[in-house]
């Protein structure tokens, strides 16, 4: 009954032992898993911290590129406007050049219309003239 005893007690500490190797894996299992999300989460982190730093300055290329693009807008919208009032201020010139050119022309056909009158009129006087001069000197 003592050997019988002895092996009870031998195999309850065999299953005792067995029982402690495997709570003992399992604790240190769940203690290997705990490390590696620890592990897992501070990778995550790095590379999280990492990935923001690159969007940061992703970012700032953006904004600068955006405000020279805004500044480009800006002086092409001047340079816009500033034409536009050059091209006004010569329109108007070139509409005021036409109607002095109008002007020109009508004085001009005055002129034209004046001095075929007076051809007309030293015409006329030159004959009379010469018929004036034959009618006093007979010859």
């Amino acid at each position: 009954m003592f050997i019988s005893l002895i092996s009870y007690w031998a195999r309850k500490k065999t299953y005792a032992i067995c029982l402690l190797v495997v709570v003992g894996l399992i604790i240190i299992s769940l203690y290997l898993n705990n490390l590696q999300q620890q592990y897992d989460k501070t990778l995550t982190s790095e590379r999280c911290i990492s990935e923001l730093k690159s969007v940061k300055y992703q970012l700032n290329v953006v904004t600068e590129y955006k405000n020279r693009i805004d500044k480009l807008l800006t002086d092409t919208q001047k340079y816009q406007e500033a034409d536009k009032e050059r091209f006004k201020d010569v329109m108007e010139s070139c509409f005021a050049m036409r109607q002095q050119s109008v002007l020109c022309q009508n004085q001009f056909e005055d002129l034209q219309a004046e001095s075929k009158k007076l051809r007309a009129d030293y015409e006329r006087v030159s004959k009379e003239l010469e018929l004036l001069k034959s009618q006093s000197n007979p010859r």
